[in-house]
């Protein structure tokens, strides 16, 4: 009688197990339990890596997912992001529009504001507020310093203005008095400092003054064309102390001879408004902005795109640069990510062999419009870093130490989203029961509160009550948290701007129970019988074992059948089948048999 029922490739075969000398069949079922973290602890105690990952790797343990308004720049700990600042008028109105870019005045050692409607003076009498200029400009696209005097550059319709105090404003009447941005750079034969513009869609020119003729100005060059008409300049400035022009399809390079030389012919088949409308140099590189990432030009110029947004892993960000800004440590860049804005902190650092950026979302912009920033030292100790904030300004202090600076003042709240973490195998169950942290700067009002987001949340939930005692600390869940996948958060707040509460460290506790294995271990007959030969048996099941396709196996003795629906898919392990020979009581001749080890690979423990 047979017993098991096997369908190997197109071939259906029943079998009959060998049995003892009591009749017991030797066949029996084992469940095998695979390596696994019995003790399943997530841990990290080290931010600096910043934003971008999604799986949490432990080659990398200092990454994490994405954060809000939170500085990860410090060694071993998370902390708030800086408050901002909001500036309006002197009178506390609104400014007239949004800003348009910010400068600083060396002549009159004054901070200016343009929008699209005015040129606004800072902190005029003491007010820390902008005072709009006696002469009202409108339609500022830049402003520029050269030799004492700014220039305001509106567009290619209107004659632009100067100004040598920032409060009355002439504009040129010199014949080709036309500007979309100005710079003030070396001639092209390097011999002296001159003022260069750029007139859309193609032109670009140079003068010694761009005063009006009656206060010295001087007659702009003829202008050199740039390009064909079909596409429009977008800014001029220095790369290695050569000139660059970069338009919406080309970055070129315009050499003292007047020859044009064209660098990234990619970028015709990559048109964009956005390509080179922002310009910073920081340390011995140039940063611009790309379609929606940035690009850099290093002191050997060679070529990469980068940004907070680029090479991370796919954490659902998506958005384009509206603002470019740097000190002499930092890159700060402003991302548009469609309904929010954040302001990225970041730095190219040498690590594991090579070189990386490190991206934290230091400053949360909400809804509040963005299209200029820039760096400001009002003092040795007074570093800003301002931003267009809608129709007003807005600025964060800018610190090297934020936790030993009495000035330096912290958000209200921010959050930081570690990695999703996995276990041994991404669909095991995880039990997790408690969280460990060392906290600092702690108190009832100034707190951190643990959350998790399993892999199917669209949000976090709160894994216990706010932490707000300081040192090494033990919470309890306040019920045990069953998930496969999970990503572990904190919540940072204080009700005092002079003060940040600190994590130091993070560790989340549980048991993995994996999914056990089940395993069928039988002993087939292997003597021959009119209808089937042992050697008809033995390649049958040799041929189970070499198959490229999984195996239908049945239990003829509960009424399973390969045809059916209640099989169970295996494969034979490696090693099997074996032919041996069973020994009986003395009596019975020995019994050849073929032994087999299958393994279900469809079983899930209920």
């Amino acid at each position: 009688m047979n017993d098991h029922e096997l369908l190997i490739g197109s071939t259906t075969r029943a079998l009959e197990l060998v049995r003892d000398d009591s009749g017991r069949a030797l066949y029996q079922v084992v469940e095998d339990i695979p390596l696994y973290k019995q003790a399943l602890t997530f841990r990290q105690s080290n931010w600096l890596g910043g934003h971008g990952r999604y799986d949490f790797n432990e080659n990398e343990p200092d990454l994490y997912l994405e954060g809000q308004s939170i500085d990860t720049t410090q060694p071993g700990k998370v902390i708030l992001g800086p408050l901002i600042y909001e500036v309006k008028e002197a009178d506390d109105t609104d400014l007239d529009s949004a800003p348009v870019c910010f400068v600083w005045f060396n002549a009159t050692s004054e901070w200016l504001c343009a929008t699209s409607g005015k040129i606004y003076r800072y902190n005029v009498g003491g007010s820390l507020k902008w005072t709009a200029a006696t002469t009202t400009v409108a339609g500022v696209l830049g402003l520029c310093e050269h030799n004492g005097v700014m220039y305001a550059s509106v567009g290619a319709a209107t004659k632009y203005y100067y100004s040598t105090d920032g409060i009355t404003w002439t504009q040129t009447d010199l014949t080709d008095g036309y500007s979309c941005q100005m710079l003030s750079a070396p001639n092209a034969d390097g011999t002296a400092n001159v003022l260069w513009k750029f007139k859309t869609p193609n032109e670009i020119s140079s003068t010694t003054d761009g005063k009006t003729v009656a206060a010295g100005g001087v007659q702009w060059s003829s202008p050199a064309y740039i390009g064909d008409t079909s596409n429009n300049i977008t800014s001029i400035f220095l790369i290695n102390d050569k000139l660059m022009i970069g338009r919406t399809d080309e970055l070129y390079w315009y050499d003292s001879n007047g020859g044009v030389h064209p660098q990234m012919g990619d970028l015709t088949h990559n048109k964009s408004a956005n390509n080179f409308k922002y310009i910073i140099q920081w340390q011995t590189s140039t940063y611009f902005s790309l379609i929606d990432g940035l690009g850099e030009i290093t002191s050997y110029d060679a070529f990469d795109p980068m940004g907070p947004l680029t090479k991370i892993d796919d954490i659902g960000k998506k958005g384009s640069a509206v603002g470019l800004a740097s000190d002499k440590d930092w890159l700060y860049v402003v991302m548009d990510e469609g309904t929010d804005s954040h302001i990225y902190k970041g730095r190219e650092i040498g690590s594991r062999g090579g070189l990386r950026w490190e991206w934290c979302p230091f400053v949360f912009l909400s809804t509040a419009a963005c299209a200029t920033a820039r760096v400001c030292a009002h003092s040795v100790t007074d570093r800003r870093l301002w931003f267009g904030y809608g129709n007003n300004t807005g600025y964060i202090k800018l610190s090297d130490n934020p936790l030993a600076d009495s000035s330096y003042r912290f958000a209200p709240s921010g959050w930081l989203r570690m990695s999703y973490y996995l276990g041994t195998e991404q669909y095991w169950d995880k039990l997790w029961q408690s969280v460990v942290t060392e906290t600092a700067g702690c108190s009832a009002t100034i707190k951190i509160t643990p959350k998790y987001r399993k892999d199917t949340d669209a949000s976090s939930t709160a894994l216990s009550a706010a932490i707000t005692t300081n040192g090494t600390v033990k919470t309890n869940l306040t019920t045990a948290l069953s998930c496969n996948k999970i990503s572990f958060e904190v919540y940072l707040e204080t009700n005092n701007g002079t003060t940040s509460p600190q994590l130091l460290f993070f560790q989340a506790r549980g048991i993995e129970k994996p999914e056990k294995i089940r395993i069928h271990e039988a002993t087939y007959k292997a003597v021959s019988k009119p209808s089937i030969t042992t050697t008809t048996v033995r390649n049958f099941l040799r041929d189970g074992r070499n198959s490229t396709s999984l195996i239908k196996f049945a239990d003829l003795r509960y009424g399973q059948s390969t045809a059916g629906t209640d099989y169970q898919w295996v494969i034979i392990e490696p090693g099997y089948p074996k032919e041996v020979e069973i020994t009986h009581e003395k009596g019975r001749q020995p019994e050849l048999g073929i032994q087999v080890r299958m393994r279900e690979v469809s079983y899930t423990i209920s």
